[in-house]
């Protein structure tokens, strides 16, 4: 197993055109929400919720409860520390859209069809207008199913790793049996659709997330319907296989495994266990670590992961 520590050398996020994020945030409310659960102090009271939405001119902030439940509440009515970290997400969507005509490709936003319709927002670097040869592909879950704000983080790396980002929405953490149920039947019926309506070379399709989002596609490798089909790899950030009870699960074999982890994440407790069992199964493990905890990593460091799962970088031993 490799393994590689790198600092990290840009927090600069760089995306797509105005009107691209324009539309994708117009799509669902869901698509603007932030990627962190977070605990909140609401007029004195502590309450953990997900944020959703938050609308500077009304004041407006919509939380997603515990029990999935959005509320309403006032800006004024938050702490001082809410009140700068409400400000400061706001502020990182105006530094995305004053960045955005820096990064070439394409967008293209698709709503799969059936009883599951979900949303995938597709970019494709600039390079897949340069070439006749169809680019690798990345599907990657978002923890809170923010399926366009989690494309947008990634564009940069992707655009010069030349890979084709598949995100989607909908899908996300939960614990509940009859959930997961469900998400298990949205996604036999929108790989399908995915291998259908978004060009790439089907032999190089990787699979990824963060957090939840990164356990929900190494769960996806083992869906016994796709078995036949060759996923590449998976960029696993701040992710794991979801514990020792899984695993027996038959994981996809002889892929290409990078995790992505800050140095202070708690999911770095299970790298060493879940390489062995990937390792078993005839996986070749790489481990990139930046500074930071459970978080998406910088730009830079995205592009190690991608380029080493394109086999375009090799890690050296440490």
């Amino acid at each position: 197993m490799s393994n590689r520590f790198l600092p990290s050398l840009s927090s600069r996020i760089s995306q797509l055109i105005a009107l691209i994020i324009a539309a994708c945030f117009s799509l669902a409310t869901t698509s603007q929400a932030n990627t962190d659960v977070r605990n909140w102090t609401v007029k004195g009271q502590q309450i953990k919720a997900e944020l959703v939405d938050y609308e500077p001119g009304s004041g407006q902030v919509i939380l997603r409860l515990k029990n999935e439940e959005e509320n309403g509440f006032q800006f004024k009515d938050f702490s001082t520390i809410d009140k700068a970290w409400l400000v400061e997400w706001i502020e990182f969507e105006e530094r995305l859209l004053a960045e955005l005509e820096k990064v070439g490709g394409a967008f293209k936003h698709i709503t799969t069809t059936g009883k599951y319709p979900t949303d995938l927002f597709v970019y494709y670097p600039s390079s897949a207008d340069q070439t006749e040869e169809l680019l690798p592909a990345l599907v990657l879950f978002h923890p809170g199913g923010k399926g366009a704000r989690y494309m947008l983080r990634h564009v940069e790396a992707a655009e010069a790793a030349s890979l084709i980002l598949i995100a989607c929405g909908q899908f996300r953490n939960t614990h509940e049996e009859k959930d997961e149920a469900k998400f298990r039947q949205r996604w036999l019926a929108v790989f399908p659709q995915i291998l259908q309506r978004v060009a790439f070379d089907t032999n190089r399709l990787f699979l990824g997330g963060t957090s939840g989002g990164a356990s929900r596609a190494f769960d996806f490798t083992t869906y016994q319907e796709f078995k036949e089909f060759p996923y590449a790899g998976i960029y696993s950030n701040a992710g794991w296989l979801g514990g020792k009870q899984n695993y027996d699960e038959p994981f996809g074999e002889n892929m290409r495994v990078v995790m992505v982890n800050g140095n202070n994440d708690h999911a770095n407790a299970w790298i060493e266990l879940d390489s062995r069992v990937l390792e078993q199964l005839g996986c070749e493990i790489a481990v990139v670590a930046f500074e930071g905890a459970h978080q998406v990593p910088p730009p830079d460091i995205q592009l190690k992961a991608f380029n080493w799962l394109l086999e375009q970088e090799q890690f050296q031993e440490e």
